[in-house]
This record gives C-alpha cells, structure tokens and sequence, in this order.
C-alpha cells in the first residue's frame, strides 16, 4: 500500500467543531476529520498549486489519494472508534469487584452525539481520555474593543488541548506522490478549525512513508462465511432513490455483488457539514451513519471483501469516509482483576478506588475550582485601593504577555519583560497605581507584581485563610503547590483585568454624567 503515515502535534487548541450543541458555544470533535486536513494540506503545499495541473490534481482534487481522519494517539498507536457493541451507558463503579466485565467501555456516554476511541494491545483495552481546553470568551463590539450592553454575550469553547497528538493517513496512488507529499509538508506547521485568529488551529504535521504491511485495524480470523462490517469513520450512503440512508445493503451490494446480505447489529447516525472558507459559506449538512456502526455481511466473496476494506464504501471516500474493518479483533468478555484488596474512598456517594486515576483527575478538578475561587476573591479584593489613571491600552499590553506565558508557565518570559519595561513611561504610570493589601495597607502596582514574580509567598498571603493547600481522596493526595507558577499568573492576570473593567466603569459614569448637564 502507498501512502505516508502522518502524526498531528497540536501547537495551540484545536476546534474541529462538529454540528449540535449550545449556540453560544462549540466543543470540538475528538478527532480532526480528513477532508480539514486535506484543505490545510493544500494551503502548505509547496507545489504548484493549479486545478489545471494533472498531479495537483490526483494529489488533491480527483479522489486518487485519500485522507484519513487524525484519531488520537494511545500508547503510542493510533486509536479506533469503539464498535457500539462495546459500548454501555454510564454505571457506578463496583466497591470491590473480583471480575471486570469489559463488555463495554466503561465511563462511556451511548446517549451523547460523539463516539469513543480505543486501542486494544495484548488483549488489553485502553480507551481514550482527552484533557480538554475549556475557554471562556466574551463577545466584543467591533468599534469600542469591549464588550457592551448590546454586543457583551458569553460564549464557551471546548477544544482539542496543545500539547496533544493524533495520527492518520494519507493513501496516495503511486510512491511517487507518496514521496511528493512527504517533500513539500513534512514538519511544517499548518492551520486547522474554527477561530484561526484567536489563538486555536496551529499544529505541526510529521510524515513518513507508510509500511508495506500497513492495515488500519487488527483483523481477527478469515474472511470466509459471515463477517463482522465495523465502521472506522462515518459513512455517507444513498438509497436507491437518492435519499441519504442509515442502510448499507444497497451500497455494499453495488461493491460486493447482489447476493450479499447484510443485517444490521447496531448503528447510530450523526449529522456531517463543515465550512468552506474559500466560499465563506457553510457545508450542506447531510446524515451519514456514526463510526463504530456495525453490521454482519454473508455471501461476499474474500477477494472482494479485501478490495472493499482497502478502498472504504459510500461517498467522499478521499475525505476519509466509509473507512471498515472486517472481523475487528477484540478484547475477551470478561477480564480477571487482580487478587489484591481494593481500598476504598468515598467522596459525594460515590465509591473510588485508592490510586484510581479518577478520584486523581476529581482532586484536580476541586483543586482548581478552589483555586480559580481564589483568584476571583484576591483579585477584587487587591483592587479596591486603585483610583484609575492606567490607560486600557497598557493594562492589555500586559495581560498579552501574561496569557502567552499561562500555556508554559514560564515565568521568566514575564520577569524578563518586566525588567525591559522598568523606567518607561507605561512603567512610570504603573507605579502611581496601588493595591489594597488589608488593614488599611497598600503597595504600588509595579512592586506587587516584582513581589508576584520572585516568589510565591505573594499568591498564599492573597489568599483567604480558609483557603487548603492540600487535597487528600484514599491514597491519592495532591498539593496546590503544584499549581502556584500557574496561578501566580492568573492572580496577575486576573488583578489587571479587574483594573481594566473599573476603567471602563469609570467612562461610563462619565458619559452618563455629560449627558445629563447637557
């Protein structure tokens, strides 16, 4: 097979945003689906770039070379969506199991419009989890910079973290286009989703050449007598009167002739659109069946059965849909847990195990929330000693440095830029404003955020005396200490944010005022 492996590192959150949800927010697909990733492709193509070109063409345009869509990366294979037959509506953890059951992914939502991924290696199964980026934005007018009264709507995007890979396909005629592709894209960074210009999209593509023995699944037994159809990525199909269907029986039979048979074991349909940011225009939505679908097809012949799973089935097949696997290999039904006791935490009714990578990711959670909480309370309360005077301009040019620095924590980005402002005369007007530090004590600005950057004593004395730094579930116990070169820039952050927003407060009284002796 000729072609090229490519692995997807997400330099910035990424939003591949599907269809549904809220309307004043958009949460990102778990994968990057292959036709965005063709139109980025095609943009970083050093090539010539000409509809009229026969190569740019067969690279691009005529469907010969097909692009798969990027799934996860777990221990270090590319991940799969699990077939539905796996999958079982959220259940309570067992207080001390001796069997697990794993006919099912557990944890998984089937009522939710995504899928879920796996990898399954030496029999074992290990299912996808995704740290995802949670952004709140406010909407700006497009005259003043700023929210207002008529043009202020808060909107929540969720998307794919930076930091996170995924890896894919890219199925080519010839070793030739193979090693065409492979010259022009590797290692360049391209732009994918929604929201280019607010910090999401970038990613940087690595390429080598596909195995010979390459397969997208791991088949397991022969092809002959009734065989397993899953769907590795949804798949557009049409009845016979044109009609978009959840039923395969038409299409498989135009591939794999009129005495096949196909009955369906457990399906689900998904919405497919997209947009086209060439035409500025929105993708025509159309129902296609959901990946991890999957059906029992008899009577096909090997051959034919092999041809099918090499090219997929239905329409836009060069963008990485119809992709099946036959008789996927999986996991045994039930799995014998280990004879060691498990200890057992409770926390809100619920029974976690000691060490669990849940009752983990739930201190995070709380931690932070208390965290974020904190900042909130700190940075109001370090604000009431300031008196106005430091223009919006200043206060932005800061929190820019502040939020580039957050992703890293990187502190001596924001130390250094803070050493190159001193006897400017932004700096100058900084130090004229205070901050309130209770019982009628105050500081310049500029100190408090000298202070902030050599250490952290800062950030504990800010907070409330309420506050714990330490957060303790069965085993499991996590220190704030852990987060407090992150949140020394948040409380940063957050303190000019609130000294901005009076600012603007300020203006506005006196508008009103004008007005009103007018």
């Amino acid at each position: 097979m000729n072609g090229l492996l490519y692995t997807l590192t997400l330099e910035e959150p990424i939003l591949a945003s599907g269809l549904g949800g809220e309307p004043n927010s958009a949460q990102s697909l778990l994968y990057v689906p292959g036709g965005a990733l063709r139109g980025a492709f095609i943009q970083a193509f050093d090539g010539k770039m000409d509809a009229d070109s026969a190569d740019f063409r067969r690279l691009f345009l005529n469907g010969d070379t097909c692009y798969l869509n990027a799934y996860p990366l777990v221990k270090g294979e590319r991940a799969l969506p699990a077939p539905m037959t796996w999958q079982v509506e959220r259940k309570p953890l067992p207080n001390a199991p001796k069997k697990v059951y794993r006919k099912a992914l557990q944890g998984l939502d089937t009522k939710s419009a995504s899928f879920a991924f796996w990898t399954l290696t030496d029999d074992i199964l290990h299912s996808v989890e995704v740290d995802w980026q949670i952004n709140v934005h406010t909407q700006r007018d497009a005259v003043r910079g700023r929210s207002t009264s008529d043009a202020g709507a808060v909107y929540r995007y969720i998307a794919l973290p930076a930091g996170m890979q995924l890896r894919g396909a890219i199925l080519t005629k010839t070793p030739e286009d193979a090693i065409a592709l492979k010259n022009s894209l590797d290692g360049k960074t391209i732009l994918l989703g929604k929201a280019r210009t607010a910090g999401y999209g970038a990613a940087r593509i690595d390429l080598k050449l596909l195995p010979n023995d390459w397969q997208e699944w791991k088949p397991s037994g022969n092809l002959d007598g009734d065989v397993t159809l899953t769907l590795l990525s949804p798949a557009i199909i049409r009845d016979g009167n044109g009609q978009y269907s959840l039923d395969p029986t038409e299409a498989l039979k135009a591939r794999l002739g009129h005495k096949v048979t196909v009955s369906p074991v457990h399906r689900r349909a998904m919405l497919i659109g997209g947009f086209n940011r060439t035409w500025g225009l929105p993708l025509p939505q159309m129902t296609a069946i959901a990946p991890g679908s999957v059906f029992t097809v008899s009577g096909a012949e090997v051959a034919g059965l092999k041809i099918l799973a090499e090219s997929g089935f239905g329409e836009r097949q060069a963008e990485g849909f119809g992709r099946i696997a036959l008789n996927l290999a999986l996991p045994k039904d039930e799995m014998i847990a280990q004879d060691a006791p498990i200890d057992v935490a409770s926390i809100s009714g619920a029974a976690l195990p000691a060490g669990d990578k849940l009752a983990k990711q739930m201190l995070e959670r709380l931690m932070r929330r208390e965290l974020d909480e904190q900042v909130i309370s700190a940075a109001r309360s370090l604000a009431t000693a300031y008196k106005g005077g430091l223009p919006n301009s200043q206060l932005s040019r800061w929190r820019i440095i502040l939020r580039d620095a957050l992703p890293k924590k990187d502190i001596q980005r924001v130390s250094e830029f803070c050493e190159k402002s001193k006897g400017k005369p932004g700096w100058k007007k900084m130090e004229k404003a205070r901050l309130s530090l209770g019982d009628d004590k105050s500081m310049r600005l500029t100190e408090w955020i000298e202070a902030m950057l050599k250490n952290v004593d800062g950030l504990t004395q800010a907070f409330g005396k309420e506050f714990k730094p330490t957060m303790k579930l069965g085993t499991v116990t996590l220190l704030a200490s852990d987060y407090y070169d992150e949140y020394r820039l948040r409380l940063m952050d957050a303190v000019l944010a609130v000294l901005s927003k009076q600012n603007n407060t300020a203006d506005e009284d006196l508008k009103v005022e004008g007005g009103s002796n007018g």
